[in-house]
């Protein structure tokens, strides 16, 4: 029934637009038109403000002023702010009543829009705010069919984790632009993964892979390869990664995703990130996997020769560490540095006991975390 009614590809929809926040519009209008609503909004109040984030059959003249000026002499907003994030609430005690039809808001408002009722999906609630979905209702339809109300509570759960994590991930956007910068001076896309592979973090060179579907793509919320093998072993890889006792130790793991004929493959390194660097740097309170995409034609060298220094790594060294970076194995790298694979491995040898790792998924993690911005 909910998927015939939108539900499953809404759900999908839903969490798409935590990557594309444009996305919002699209699933607030198919929200509309699923529960044969009048109009839509997704809104945010702080204190005496408010904020419009998604629109459907609004005329725009009435979103500046419900922001500018009905917004604070809204009849509902006490009990709007008392629904809990995920519930789906009805104001029809209070829009049907004398007293509400009687009001500015709904004579200046409410009546000139060509609605009577108001449905709303709580999305998150604070001491200092509180965010719904609100959905419009005509005269002729203020009563919700039940299908209708059952396909509200199945979306409520998945649109308030979806603002919880957009606000997250807004609020880490806002607080790391360094981060943004240093990683698209530095050529790779970052995408920072659940053990269920949900996206928590991708900055613009990863969003831009996902938009432009090289090699990866998002998949029911989930970011996957272009392919069942590489999905399944980039899926394993996170599961891995964001376990909380695994952080430290030696896992992780490297794939090449295609990106076309006659183009070299990018190059995926998947890697744990411990809670100490999640909290430090995106707020986050546990371990997650984090996948640095290298395309190994565009080169890592400022970041390189930044962390050679760092840890004193001789030339030799240094070219044999770019190599490893960039995917290679030790004998691919000795044929192209035209070196010995013996003293390609002695090099990795000394970057291996100079950077106090043993493994080389233990030295790519070290390579990618320092090049993160607050790094010890």
């Amino acid at each position: 029934m909910a998927k015939s009614r939108g539900g499953g590809d809404l759900i999908a929809a839903i969490y798409d637009a935590i990557i594309e926040p444009s996305g919002w519009d699209d699933v607030v209008k198919r929200i509309v038109e699923a529960t044969k609503s009048v109009s839509g909004a997704l809104f945010i109040h702080m204190g005496d403000t408010a904020h419009l984030s998604a629109l459907c059959n609004t005329d725009p003249f009435y979103a500046d002023a419900f922001v500018q000026h009905y917004h604070k002499i809204n009849p509902l907003n006490a009990a709007a702010a008392t629904v809990a994030a995920g519930e789906v609430w009805t104001a029809t005690s209070i829009s049907q009543s004398d007293s509400f039809r009687a009001s500015a808001f709904c004579n200046e408002f409410v009546r000139p829009q060509g609605w009577a009722e108001l449905v709303a999906v709580g999305l998150l609630r604070t001491p200092k705010a509180f965010g719904n979905l609100s959905l419009q209702r005509s005269a002729d339809a203020i009563w919700v069919e039940p299908a209708e109300w059952h396909l509200l509570e199945t979306l409520a759960p998945h649109l308030q984790r979806a603002v919880a994590i957009h606000d997250l991930l807004a609020r880490t956007r806002g607080t790391t632009e360094s981060l943004g910068a240093a990683v698209a001076s530095a050529g790779f896309a970052v995408f920072l993964l659940t053990g269920d592979c949900r996206v928590v973090f991708a900055n613009p060179k990863a969003e831009d892979l996902i938009r432009r579907r090289i090699g990866l793509r998002y998949e029911r919320g989930r970011l996957a390869a272009t392919s069942p093998a590489l999905t399944a072993r980039l899926h394993a890889l996170a599961r891995q990664g964001a376990q909380p006792d695994r952080a430290g130790g030696d896992i992780g793991g490297t794939f090449e995703l295609c990106r076309g004929e006659n183009r070299p493959p990018l190059v995926a390194h998947v890697i744990p990130l411990a809670p100490i660097r999640t909290a430090a740097i995106f707020d986050l309170d546990r371990p997650v996997a984090a996948v640095f995409i290298v395309d190994p034609a565009a080169g890592l060298g400022a970041q390189v020769r930044h962390f050679a220094a760092r840890f004193g790594l001789t030339a030799g060294e240094t070219r044999v560490l770019a190599e490893i970076i960039a995917g290679n194995g030790l004998l691919a790298a000795a044929t192209k540095l035209k070196i010995t694979e013996a003293t390609a491995r002695t090099h990795a040898k000394h970057v291996l006991a100079k950077t106090g790792t043993t493994r080389q998924t233990e030295l790519i993690r070290r390579f990618f975390e320092t090049a993160l911005p607050g790094s010890p």
